[in-house]
C-alpha cells in the first residue's frame, strides 16, 4: 500500500488541454472519475480565455452555474446566453427543415408502427399527414416572403414563418384540422386573385418573384387535394359516406408523437417572432447553454443536425472572418450520430469536445463497431479517465488499464503513461451572486426584487407551471405562474368557449334573427370573421361614420384600461394608419361608401370590444351591448350611445 501511494504521488501532474487545432476530442471517464473538473472546465475556461464561441449542452441542467462562473472569471459574462429556461432565448427547430429532414423527424416522433396489421396505416397515414400539413407551411411561408417583396396590398398574408408549435395546433384533433384547410383554401383564392390583378409582374423587374409565385401557388393547390378527405364539416362527419371514422386515429397517432409540444417547455423551440440564431451568435462571439433536460432527445440531435450544416458553410467565408467555436459535448452518445461531419469542421474552425462514460455506448449507439470507428478516425485526440472497457469491443487503444485509475488520473492514446490531472474545484457558494450580476446586469429581467434570483425546476415548472424565486440573503422561497404562448391560447379558447353559453342565453332572451347575430363563435367553433364584417361593417355607411364612431370608443375604452396594449393597439391601428387617410370633412352624411379601411375598422373596433370583454349583438334597427366584465366608468349604454350614432 505504501509504495502504490508513493507511486501515486510521483505522476506527472498536467490539465489534459486539447490542442487548438480543430482536430476534435474525446474524453471517457466513468461517474467519479473527475471527468468534469478536470478535462471539461479546464477545457472550457481554455477556450473562453481564447475568446471563442462557444456552444455547451447542459446534460444535468445545472451546469449552467458553472459555465457563468468560468464566463465571469473570464470576463465574459455578457456573451452568455441560455436556451431552454422561460427567460432565455429560444429558437425555430423547423425553420430550415425541409421536406426530406422533417419526414425524418416525423418518423423518430411518431414511431415505429406497433404488431403491423392496422397500425402500419395509421403510421404510415400520419407521417403523410404530418408531412402534407409541413408543406403547405412551408409553401405559404415562401409564398408570404414572396409576396412582401413586391409593393401591392397583401393583406391577406399574416405569417411569413411557422413552428413546430403552429403544426401541433393544427393537428390538435379535427376540428383544428378542419380549420387549416378552410384557411389553406381562403389563402389560396386571395393569392389567385392577386395573382390575376397583377399581371403586369410578369413582365416587370420582379418578374421572377412573380412567376414563382404563380409555381408555388399551383404545387400549393395540388398539395391541398391532399386534405380533401378531412374537409368535412363537423354535422357531416358521423355519415359514413362523407367522412371515415379511422382518420380520426390518424390525426390521434400524429398529435400524440407530438405530446411534448403540450409541456411547458415547448416554446423553447417554436420561437416565432425573433429565434436565436445559433450559429451567427457563435461567430458573434457568444457563449451559448443549451438546457438538455427540457428538450427530447430526437429533437436535440435534429439541432445539432442543423447547427453542424449552418456550421459547413462557413466554409465559404474568408479566413479573417471564420471566428473558433468550440463545441462541448457530454454524453455525446445521446446526441451525434453516424453523419457527424467532422471531417470537414476544421476547415471552419470549429472544434468538438465530446465525453463519455464508457466507449461501449459509442459501439451501442452507432450499431456496429465499424460505424464508430468511422468516426473515430476523425477524432485526433483522446483521454481516459477511469473506466472499463469490455471486451474486445473496444476500439480505442489505451495502453494503461483505465479500470485502475484513480480520480483525476488519466491517459492518453497511444500513451503508456499515467498523468494525474489538476482539476477546476468551484466554490459553489459564488454560483448565486454570479447568477444574480447574470440576471440583473446581463438580462436586466423586471418583476423580481433586488435581493431575488429566478431559480428553474424542471420538474417543479412542468408540474406547476411555476418558477422559484430565491431571495439570496434569506435563501427564502416564492413561486411564480408562467405561461407558454400555447398555453395562454389554450387557455384563451377555452375561456371564449365558456363565454358563448352566457352570449347565447342573451340572445335567447333579447331574440334577433339569425344571420343578423354576431357572436364569437359558428356551429364549427370558428371564428365567424366574415359574418361580422357583413353587419358590422353595414352600419359604417359612411368614412365619416366608421373613423368617428371607432374613434370615440377606441377613446373610452382605452383610457379606462390599465392595459396598455390596448393603447398601443389603439395609437396604431387608429390614430397612425388610418388618419392620413380617412378626411372627417371630406364625405358628407349621404356618401354610401364601405372601403378596405372602413373594414379594417370595424374588425379593429370588434377586437377592441372583445379585448374588453364587450359584445354586441347586432339587431336589425338597433344594437344590444353587453359586458362580461366590469370596466371602470364605462356603462353599457354609454357604448351604446357610440353605436346609435350609426343609425343616424
Amino acid at each position: 500500500m505504501t509504495l502504490g501511494l508513493i507511486k501515486d504521488t510521483k505522476l506527472k501532474e498536467e490539465t489534459p488541454l486539447v490542442d487548438v487545432n480543430f482536430t476534435h476530442s474525446l474524453c471517457i471517464g466513468q461517474t467519479g472519475s473527475g471527468k468534469t473538473t478536470s478535462f471539461i472546465y479546464p477545457n472550457i475556461k481554455n477556450r473562453m480565455e481564447l475568446g471563442h464561441g462557444i456552444l455547451f449542452f447542459d446534460i444535468k441542467g445545472s451546469e449552467h452555474l458553472a459555465l457563468k462562473k468560468l464566463a465571469s472569471d473570464a470576463d465574459r459574462l455578457d456573451d452568455v446566453i441560455e436556451i431552454g429556461k422561460p427567460w432565455g432565448s429560444n429558437i425555430n427547430i423547423i425553420e430550415s427543415l425541409n421536406n426530406r429532414t422533417f419526414a425524418t423527424l416525423l418518423m423518430e416522433i411518431v414511431g415505429e408502427p406497433a404488431n403491423g396489421g392496422s397500425n402500419t396505416f395509421f403510421y404510415n397515414e400520419a407521417i403523410s399527414l404530418g408531412s402534407s400539413i409541413f408543406n403547405t407551411l412551408k409553401l405559404k411561408s415562401i409564398i408570404s416572403k414572396e409576396l412582401h417583396e413586391l409593393d401591392k396590398d397583401t393583406s391577406f398574408v399574416l405569417e411569413k414563418y411557422f413552428t413546430l408549435g403552429d403544426l401541433y395546433s393544427i393537428i390538435y384533433n379535427i376540428d383544428t384540422l378542419y380549420e387549416f384547410i378552410q384557411d389553406g383554401k381562403k389563402f389560396l383564392k386571395s393569392l389567385h386573385s392577386f395573382i390575376i390583378r397583377n399581371t403586369e409582374y410578369y413582365h416587370g423587374e420582379k418578374s421572377e418573384v412573380y412567376k414563382n409565385i404563380v409555381l408555388n401557388y399551383s404545387n400549393m393547390k395540388v398539395g391541398m387535394k391532399y386534405f380533401t378527405k378531412y374537409d368535412v364539416e363537423a354535422d357531416s362527419r358521423s355519415s359514413g359516406e362523407k367522412f371515415e371514422a379511422s382518420l380520426l386515429s390518424v390525426i390521434s397517432t400524429l398529435s400524440s408523437g407530438f405530446s411534448f409540444m403540450s409541456t411547458s417547455s415547448a416554446k423553447y423551440i417554436s420561437e416565432k417572432e425573433n429565434p436565436l440564431g445559433i450559429v451567427e451568435s457563435l461567430q458573434d462571439g457568444k457563449i451559448i447553454i443549451i438546457n438538455v433536460r427540457v428538450i427530447p432527445d430526437t429533437i436535440l440531435e435534429l439541432m445539432l443536425d442543423q447547427i453542424f450544416e449552418k456550421m459547413i458553410d462557413l466554409n465559404l467565408q474568408s479566413e479573417k472572418d471564420k471566428k473558433p467555436i468550440s463545441i462541448f459535448i457530454d454524453e455525446a452518445q445521446r446526441l451525434i450520430n453516424k453523419d457527424i461531419p467532422l471531417d470537414v469542421l476544421r476547415s471552419s474552425k470549429v472544434d468538438v469536445l465530446m465525453a463519455v462514460q464508457s466507449e461501449i455506448q459509442l459501439i451501442s449507439k452507432f450499431k456496429s463497431r465499424e460505424d464508430w470507428q468511422q468516426i473515430s478516425v476523425n477524432i485526433a485526440q483522446k483521454y481516459a479517465f477511469r473506466s472499463s472497457f469490455f471486451g474486445g469491443d473496444h476500439l480505442l487503444s489505451f495502453y494503461v488499464d483505465t479500470a485502475t485509475l484513480n480520480i483525476f488520473e488519466y491517459a492518453k492514446e497511444h500513451d503508456a503513461n499515467k498523468l494525474r490531472a489538476k482539476p477546476i474545484f468551484l466554490n459553489k457558494e459564488d454560483f448565486d451572486n454570479v447568477e444574480h450580476s447574470y440576471q440583473h446586469k446581463v438580462l436586466k429581467l423586471k418583476n423580481i426584487e433586488k435581493n431575488e434570483i429566478l431559480f428553474y425546476d424542471v420538474t417543479h415548472f412542468e408540474n406547476e407551471r411555476e418558477v422559484i424565486l430565491i431571495n439570496t440573503n434569506t435563501k427564502q422561497k416564492k413561486y411564480r405562474k408562467l405561461f407558454t404562448d400555447f398555453q395562454d391560447k389554450l387557455i384563451e379558447n377555452e375561456i371564449k368557449f365558456y363565454l358563448k353559453e352566457p352570449i347565447e342565453s342573451l340572445v335567447t332572451m333579447h331574440p334577433v334573427p339569425q344571420d343578423k347575430l354576431q357572436i364569437m363563435y359558428d356551429k364549427y367553433k370558428k371564428y365567424n370573421k366574415t359574418r361580422l364584417e357583413q353587419t358590422f361593417v353595414s352600419r359604417f355607411s359612411t368614412q365619416d361614420k366608421a373613423f368617428s364612431c371607432t374613434y370615440d370608443i377606441g377613446e373610452l375604452l382605452a383610457k379606462n384600461d390599465e392595459d396598455t396594449d390596448i393603447l398601443d393597439i389603439y395609437d396604431s391601428l387608429i390614430r397612425d394608419e388610418f388618419s392620413e387617410e380617412l378626411t372627417i370633412d371630406e364625405y358628407s352624411e349621404d356618401d354610401k361608401i364601405i372601403t378596405n379601411e372602413c373594414e379594417e375598422l370595424a374588425t379593429t373596433l370588434v377586437a377592441l370590444l372583445e379585448e374588453n370583454g364587450v359584445f354586441v349583438i347586432n339587431n336589425k334597427d338597433f344594437f344590444s351591448v353587453y359586458f362580461m366584465r366590469e370596466i371602470p366608468d364605462v356603462t353599457p349604454v354609454q357604448l351604446r350611445l357610440q353605436f346609435d350614432d350609426l343609425n343616424v
